[in-house]
C-alpha cells in the first residue's frame, strides 16, 4: 500500500477466535474494563418461522423442515460426523472445523450456532455456523435455500463468507428484492502443503504475551477496518480486546518487536493436525522491502508445518502485490471466495 499505511499481508475478516464471553477475574488482573453484569456480547438467537417449524416463543428453533430436507441444531455427540463432513479443506470448512475442535459444537465462543441438514436417508448434506457471521458447507440448492431462510429470520449478521458461486446462490435466497450487501470483498484462498525451508531463527520473533495486547489489537483493528469498513475498537472495544487476549493466551499470536514498536504480527486462527489457518499478517511500514515478512513467515510457517498437513490463508483479489508475495513463498491458489459485509 502507499501513503505510509502499514503493509497488510493478509486481510482480516474481523472474526477473532469467535469468543463472546471472558473470565472477568482475568480481565481485572490485566487491567481491562470489566464486563457489565448480565450484559450479552452476542444477542441470543430467536427465530420466527412459518407453519411446520417446531419452536417455543423466545427460544431458538431446534428443528424444521424445508422440502425434503430436515434442519436441526447441532448437538454434542455429532462432532465426529460433522468434522468428517468438513474434511474437504475449503476456507469455510477449515474455519468451522477449527471452532469445533477449539470450542465444541455448542459454545458461546463460537458466536453463533452450528446447524446440520439431513436428507430423507438421514445423510448429512450441509453444515452451517450462523450468528455473528455466516459460514456454510453444501452444494445442494435446497440446503442453501434452507440455511438462507433461517438467516433471513434472525438478527442481522455481520458477514457472509464462502466460495464465490455458493455465496451468490445463498444471497439470491437471502436478499430482499434490490437488496445489496454493504461491501463485497473477493478473496483468493491460498494453501501450502510443503514444509518451509529451515532457516536461521529470526531474533526476537516469539509468541505474544498479554503485555503486547494493545499493540497487536491496534494493528488488527486497522486491518479489520481496511477490509470491512468497521473499526472493532469503536464498535466493541471491550469484546474485541477480550477475544484477542484469549487468542494470545492460546499461543495463537506471533510478534516481532523493535523496542516499543510492533513490526510484525501473525495470527493462527485454526490449528489442527489437518489444517492450520492464519490471518492478520502485518509488517510495519518502516520495515517493508527488507525481507522481514518473508523471514518471519518462513520461520513461523516451519514451526506450524511440523504439526499440520497444510497452511491456509486468504488475500484480497485486488492485492496483486501480496498475492505475488505468497506465490513466491510456495503457496498455491485453492479457490475464489467472497466476503459479503452487511
Amino acid at each position: 500500500m502507499s501513503g505510509g499505511k502499514p503493509l497488510f499481508l493478509t486481510c482480516s475478516f474481523g472474526y477473532p477466535d469467535g469468543i463472546s464471553h471472558f473470565d472477568t477475574e482475568q480481565v481485572r488482573k490485566r487491567g481491562l474494563p470489566p464486563l457489565m453484569i448480565g450484559r450479552k456480547l452476542m444477542a441470543s438467537v430467536a427465530y420466527k418461522f412459518e407453519s411446520g417449524l417446531q419452536q417455543s416463543e423466545g427460544e431458538i428453533v431446534t428443528s424444521w423442515q424445508c422440502g425434503s430436507h430436515d434442519f436441526a441444531l447441532a448437538a454434542p455427540g455429532m462432532e465426529e460426523e460433522i468434522l468428517s463432513a468438513l474434511a474437504v479443506p475449503t476456507l469455510t470448512n477449515v474455519v468451522m472445523a477449527g471452532f469445533i475442535r477449539d470450542n465444541g459444537l455448542v459454545s458461546p465462543q463460537n458466536r453463533g450456532n452450528f446447524y446440520v441438514c439431513r436428507n430423507e436417508l438421514n445423510e448429512l448434506e450441509g453444515v452451517a455456523l450462523i450468528g455473528h457471521s455466516i459460514l456454510f458447507d453444501s452444494r445442494n440448492e435446497g440446503v442453501i435455500e434452507g440455511f438462507a431462510s433461517l438467516v433471513r429470520r434472525g438478527p442481522s449478521p455481520h458477514l457472509l463468507m464462502g466460495e464465490h458461486d455458493a455465496v451468490q446462490r445463498f444471497w439470491s435466497y437471502y436478499a430482499k428484492q434490490g437488496e445489496e450487501p454493504r461491501q463485497v470483498c473477493p478473496v483468493l484462498f491460498l494453501h501450502r502443503s510443503e514444509q518451509f525451508e529451515q532457516q536461521r531463527d529470526v531474533p526476537g520473533l516469539r509468541l505474544a504475551v498479554p503485555e503486547d495486547l494493545e499493540l497487536v489489537v491496534r494493528a488488527q483493528a486497522a486491518m479489520a477496518f481496511e477490509t470491512s469498513g468497521v473499526d472493532p475498537l469503536k464498535k466493541d472495544p471491550v469484546g474485541f480486546r477480550q477475544r484477542y487476549l484469549r487468542r494470545i493466551d492460546k499461543n495463537r499470536v506471533w510478534v516481532l518487536m523493535k523496542g516499543p514498536r510492533l513490526i510484525f504480527k501473525l495470527d493462527v486462527i485454526t490449528d489442527t493436525p489437518d489444517a492450520t489457518y492464519i490471518e492478520g499478517v502485518y509488517v510495519s511500514p518502516e520495515e517493508r522491502g527488507k525481507g522481514l515478512g518473508q523471514s518471519c513467515l518462513n520461520a513461523v510457517g516451519h514451526n506450524l508445518r511440523e504439526r499440520t498437513k497444510a497452511i491456509y490463508l486468504f488475500v484480497e483479489n485486488e492485492n496483486t502485490r501480496t498475492t505475488a508475495f505468497y506465490l513466491r513463498l510456495g503457496f498455491n491458489v485453492a479457490g475464489n471466495y467472497d466476503l459479503l459485509y452487511f
